[in-house]
């Protein structure tokens, strides 16, 4: 593996600056905005970061060229969000002996003390990311640690079994929010504040409730993305409950409350994404598409489309 050892000490005015080139720097009603790009020989994409009052929020789309290693100290006690939409990470924190994988569509919520480690990104997939930073100073204006025992459950000697959970449905939709939002100065800051404060609640919430990732929400993922990847199979939601190991009523209220949309609705959207796919960028006939997207009707399939699209796929391919 090809490495870089870069210096990522918060104190360091120039963080992971031997890949990344500054593009602007602004600083306006105490919000201080940064914006780079990677050098072209380690790769291409953007890191943008937003700092005020103990909060630091990091937002990367990064491709690489190579797997790289970031080393260095954290050199003040934080508690450390982050939120990988795609990609992969490794982290190892030596002076505890603990390796740790965050995957694609993962977080992770650690109070790490004053301590150095790594992380290694993978150069196989684009690195989508979001991390946030909250000194102490932030978790006390906010009395976090108050209502929370942040300290003992995110410790580093808890991580390794309280480290990841699936991304849900509330949590996809706060991330979005904060990527789109085109804000400055304090209307930005009081923006970005209250979606830090909202995501950790739902951190909180979940946590409080006691709801089980690995035995509730990664289950509801393997039926999304089975769907996705069987799109020609009509699946029942009782054949589906015993793919996953879940009960049928949990299959159901889960699923709606992760991704907002029921398991049927889910699927219809999905299969019209790919007919619509097919349509523009192939010359198969209309009813083996229809086949290929779970329809062994053809008759069945177009009305479903023009219910969806609004025209028969025959217009839509006619139109693109």
């Amino acid at each position: 593996m090809y490495t870089i050892d870069i210096d990522i000490s918060i104190d360091n005015k120039y963080v992971l600056d031997d890949i990344l080139i500054l593009k602007s720097i602004d600083s306006h009603c105490g919000l201080e905005t940064k914006e780079f790009k990677i050098k072209p020989e380690f790769g291409s994409g953007s890191v943008k970061s937003w700092v005020f009052d103990g909060l630091m929020i990091r937002q990367r789309e990064v491709q690489l060229l190579s797997d790289i290693r970031v080393t260095g100290l954290q050199s003040a006690n934080a508690l450390i969000f982050s939120i990988l939409l795609s990609g992969e990470k490794k982290m190892f924190l030596p002076d505890s002996n603990i390796e740790l994988i965050q995957e694609e569509g993962e977080s992770c919520i650690s109070f790490i003390n004053k301590t150095d480690g790594n992380v290694v990104y993978s150069k196989d997939k684009m690195i989508r990311e979001i991390v946030i930073k909250m000194s102490n100073d932030f978790i006390k204006k906010h009395q976090l640690d108050k209502e929370f025992p942040i300290y003992e459950d995110y410790s580093i000697q808890n991580l390794q079994s309280n480290f990841s959970n699936q991304l849900d449905y509330r949590t996809e939709q706060i991330v979005q929010e904060l990527l789109e939002d085109d804000r400055k100065g304090l209307l930005k800051r009081l923006f970005l504040e209250s979606k830090v404060l909202e995501l950790l609640m739902l951190q909180f919430d979940s946590k409080k409730s006691g709801i089980n990732n690995s035995t509730i929400l990664k289950k509801i993922h393997l039926a999304k993305d089975y769907i996705i990847n069987n799109l020609d199979t009509q699946i029942s939601i009782q054949e589906l409950s015993k793919k996953v190991f879940l009960n049928e009523f949990q299959l159901k209220k889960e699923f709606k409350s992760n991704f907002g949309t029921t398991i049927f609705d889910f699927a219809l959207q999905q299969r019209m994404v790919e007919a619509k796919k097919l349509l523009s960028n192939t010359s198969k006939p209309i009813y083996e598409i229809a086949e290929l997207v779970g329809y062994k009707n053809p008759t069945h399939f177009s009305a479903a489309f023009k219910k969806i699209v609004k025209q028969t796929p025959k217009q839509y391919r006619n139109t693109v």
